[in-house]
């Protein structure tokens, strides 16, 4: 009995020492992080609300490290700003996610109202703590405040969460009709950021409520846990922020061109421009189309985009979009890179080019990347550029 009962101190001990190891990492790691995003001159306003998601992520880990530590009131100063804080975490991820994808521009004074609820926490702890003093073993008549108060600041952000994911969902499903560079708008990556908090709070919520009611004991595993999703985000983001900068870039185009209501299944105005477009004019406008892009070659901008082909041709860009969608059964993206494709297979069967990079191919025919241009050249043609190449050195060789 004495010897279990040892083991099970030894193995809590080691359980806790883990514990303050990860988060310690996760604190230095946060903190490394929060510092690049916030001097960064790309997207600050975006940045700013990540920026304050890990803030007040990472503080929870703190109050309970100072706590374990016997730095106890630091502890329950920092509990004091971050614990409030859980409720407003869902909406620091939908504020971010809202601003990186373009469909938010500025914050304005009534945006205000989504994190109204964290002052009312924070008010009802520093009444909690000026009369009872201790915040970790409150009276049993103060635990239905707290139950009722924390648990709906948990749901709410788990609700933020759930709207981002949708919302993002419904974004990385437009922008192939708005945008020809989809590798450059492509922020799936911030899908399984949004998944990842989402179930660190799943996680956080059903040990709040497990706990508060006394169905299960306090269980260092589920912190450790938390902390180890909190530290993926950190890698992913991180990762992305060097691999894929000009995702961090505050891009003016696209809040111009795919608006909040176009990130819906079809906007109204998109409607209109339906129903007011018969077939005679979509053929007229194909045909114009048509004739702009094999005598200005567009395709060539890396960055051409529905909005600046509709300036560019004087189509109206949800009439363009309409076009292309129903006379070609193309998306913007398929229909742009298909051009390119044909440009490319012109330069790979010029046999001026046969020294020529598949790099330096790839940005002469539009393509902005190596990876993108290997891909789309292949699901277009079934061939890597490399093979398409060598295929026409081959039939030249046969036919000399």
């Amino acid at each position: 009995m004495k010897q279990a009962l040892h083991s099970g101190i030894a193995m809590n001990k080691e359980l806790h020492g883990i514990l303050n190891f990860l988060t310690t990492a996760e604190i230095a790691q946060a903190l490394l992080l929060i510092f690049i995003l916030l001097v960064m001159k790309r997207n600050r306003r975006a940045n700013i609300f990540f920026a304050l998601f890990l803030v007040i992520f990472s503080m929870n880990f703190l109050a309970g490290y100072l706590h374990s530590v016997d730095i106890v009131f630091a502890g329950r100063v920092v509990a004091l700003i971050s614990l409030p804080g859980i409720s407003v975490l869902g909406a620091l991820i939908y504020f971010y996610t809202s601003f990186i994808t373009g469909r938010m521009e500025k914050f304005r004074m009534r945006d205000m109202l989504h994190f109204a609820l964290y002052p009312v926490l924070m008010i009802f702890f520093m009444y909690n703590i000026w009369i009872y003093g201790d915040m970790a073993n409150p009276k049993p008549h103060i635990k239905g405040p707290i139950i009722l108060i924390l648990g709906t600041g948990l749901m709410v952000s788990l609700v933020y969460m759930t709207w981002s994911f949708i919302s993002m969902k419904r974004y990385l499903s437009r922008i192939t009709d708005y945008f020809s560079d989809y590798e450059r708008h492509n922020v799936s990556w911030i899908m399984r950021v949004v998944t990842l908090s989402f179930i660190a709070l799943l996680v956080i919520n059903t040990e709040f409520w497990f706990k508060y009611f006394d169905l299960i004991p306090r269980n260092p595993w589920v912190i450790i846990i938390n902390v180890l999703f909190v530290i993926v985000i950190i890698f992913v983001t991180a990762y992305h922020l060097v691999n894929t900068p000009e995702i961090f870039k505050e891009n003016i185009e696209m809040n111009r061109t795919l608006s909040v209501e176009d990130c819906g299944e079809e906007s109204e105005r998109e409607k209109y421009a339906r129903q007011s477009l018969d077939d005679v004019m979509q053929r007229q406008y194909l045909d114009v189309l048509s004739q702009y892009m094999e005598s200005n070659k567009p395709y060539l901008n890396e960055n051409i985009s529905i909005r600046e082909l509709s300036e560019d041709t004087g189509i109206p860009s949800h009439h363009l979009s309409i076009v292309i969608n129903s006379m070609l059964g193309k998306n913007f993206y398929t229909f742009i890179n298909e051009y390119r494709v044909k440009e490319a297979e012109v330069i790979l069967g010029d046999p001026e080019n046969s020294d020529a990079s598949v790099i330096s191919i790839a940005f002469r025919a539009g393509f902005n990347s190596k990876s993108a241009f290997n891909s789309v050249f292949k699901k277009i043609t079934g061939k890597t550029p490399t093979q398409y190449r060598e295929s026409i050195y081959l039939k030249s060789s046969l036919a000399g």
